[in-house]
């Protein structure tokens, strides 16, 4: 006779896919679970399954450990909803089952079977190289790792200093498995392959917090994997290193204490520390005088500021978060990002009913911030009315002081760079040395362009002319971003090879 009766599998698979629809992590669950049983035989078996978790294992190759308990339809039954990202239902399905009879527990033991175990082997191995790599990506300090699939083979790529750089290869067989742990670690749906996917995961690497923001997009060659790295424990930079230009800072300072209502937008291309940018402007406005919530999928807490989780699943999606801050009566919501028509709607409303909304957008000029607002079915008196500033910024990489050079550039050297622009003359290089991992860079500045919208660029709102916004905005800013960036490559602080990777992305059209 089995050690747990079919009525208490049926208990534990109910009440387990409850707490999962619920929200509660897996983990989570499973541990409340046990702590129930106690030293109930099935205790000791979730407690094993526990371990084995902690590990890496999947829920359902856990499962198949304890044969004498949990049946080869019910571990395949688990493990199809595990593919499907539906565990949560296929527990409480598996549990009607139970109760009707149509499914039954083991008849053996609850004793490991080993020759289970040594069939994930090959899972486990996946595993250890999907932590290797998040860990050492944690130990470098990266921001951005990518798993680029290829036509033969799969790339993993890191992004140091906004530059890609190349690290090893795998094959597609192992790429699928690696696909699959990802997927399992931020809660993606695993059979969707299709459309792209967007997720989060905590972990922690050497008692250091990590949030990974997980993205998934479909190619010809399989689903390309990015992880971008953030630390919520880190202490947040002082405002002085943020914004270092003492003009511009208090610039910023003075329209955040000013400003009462609209939308402050900052925005930039990935990788150029918009987040930072925006989390500094909250904490000068985080004085204790104002009702401030942060809206999105939030993993630190910050003393003086509401979160609201948005949680799709359970029907708190972004804007339903934004619509609840406002009846919340905030003074100031800061909102993930505008990705999407609803949220952009909502930011707007928000704004034109008195309230500072902060959030960001990925762009590549502050052209680009308005383009997309009104592709995003905002209307123009709406945009007219309710946006206050937008911060666009760049991160600009500083050559490397070790290596650094001096060499002589000709027009036809800087017409190859698309810099025809620039005389001639010696300007700063850099060869690389161990100590900017031969990339030639060591530290980023900060480069800004503010747009607090005057007369003729809100007449160009108003009638919702891209074109005519893209003028008034030339004509509104006069030293441009670029000039700016010329600059600091005249004063030897970057080279021209960078100036010229900054023009790709500040002239890319959608």
């Amino acid at each position: 006779m089995s050690v747990v009766s079919t009525r208490n599998l049926e208990l534990f698979s109910r009440k387990f896919g409850k707490m999962l629809g619920s929200g509660i992590p897996l983990l989570k669950a499973l541990e409340l679970l046990q702590r129930e049983e106690g030293d109930a035989p099935l205790g000791a078996i979730i407690g094993q399954i526990c371990s084995r978790v902690r590990e890496g294992y999947t829920f359902s190759s856990c499962l198949s450990l304890f044969s004498g308990v949990f049946t080869e339809v019910f571990v395949a039954m688990v493990k199809a909803a595990e593919n499907q990202g539906r565990l949560d239902q296929g527990m409480v399905e598996i549990a009607d089952s139970l109760a009707e009879g149509t499914l039954e527990a083991g008849q053996g033991g609850g004793e490991i079977n080993e020759a289970a175990g040594a069939a994930e082997d090959a899972n486990l191995q996946v595993i250890k190289l999907v932590n290797r790599v998040i860990s050492d990506a944690v130990k470098e300090k990266l921001a951005r790792v990518v798993f680029k699939p290829e036509r033969d083979h799969v790339k993993l790529n890191v992004a140091r200093q906004n530059s890609l750089e190349a690290r090893e290869n795998f094959d597609h067989p192992t790429y699928d498995r690696i696909i699959a742990r990802i997927k399992l670690m931020s809660a993606l749906d695993i059979s969707e392959t299709r459309l792209p996917q967007d997720g989060r995961v905590l972990v922690k690497v050497e008692n250091e917090l990590i949030d990974i923001r997980v993205q998934l997009v479909p190619t010809v060659f399989g689903e390309q994997i990015l992880l971008f790295f953030s630390r919520p424990d880190e202490v947040a930079p002082p405002v002085s290193a943020v914004f270092p230009d003492e003009a511009q800072r208090k610039q910023i300072v003075s329209l955040l204490q000013n400003l009462n209502r609209g939308l402050v937008i900052f925005a930039g291309p990935h990788g150029s520390g918009k987040t930072t940018s925006r989390d500094t402007a909250v904490s000068i406005l985080n004085d204790g005088t104002r009702v401030i919530f942060e809206v999105g999928r939030i993993y630190k807490a910050i003393d003086g500021i509401g979160c609201i989780q948005v949680r799709p699943h359970i029907g708190m999606t972004m804007p339903a978060a934004i619509r609840a801050a406002v009846r919340a009566e905030a003074h100031v919501i800061v909102v993930e990002e505008i990705n999407d028509e609803e949220t952009a709607l909502e930011c707007f409303k928000a704004a034109n009913d008195g309230i500072l909304v902060l959030t960001q957008m990925h762009a590549r000029n502050t052209s680009e911030v308005f383009r997309q607002l009104l592709n995003l079915k905002v209307p123009p008196f709406q945009l007219y009315d309710g946006i206050g500033t937008v911060v666009f910024q760049m991160l600009v990489r500083n050559v490397c002081p070790d290596c650094r050079r001096e060499l002589e550039f000709t027009a036809k050297d800087f017409a190859r760079l698309s810099l025809a622009d620039f005389k001639p003359g010696r300007y700063s290089d850099s060869k690389g040395c161990a100590s900017c991992r031969n990339s030639g860079y060591r530290g980023m500045h900060p480069f800004y362009e503010i747009t607090v919208p005057n007369k003729n660029l809100k007449e160009a709102i108003i009638k919702g002319d891209s074109n005519q916004i893209t003028l008034a905005l030339e004509a509104l800013h006069g030293t441009s971003l670029e000039a700016k960036i010329r600059a600091w490559v005249e004063e030897g602080q970057t080279s021209p090879a960078e100036a010229a990777r900054i023009r790709t992305i500040l002239i890319a059209q959608p």
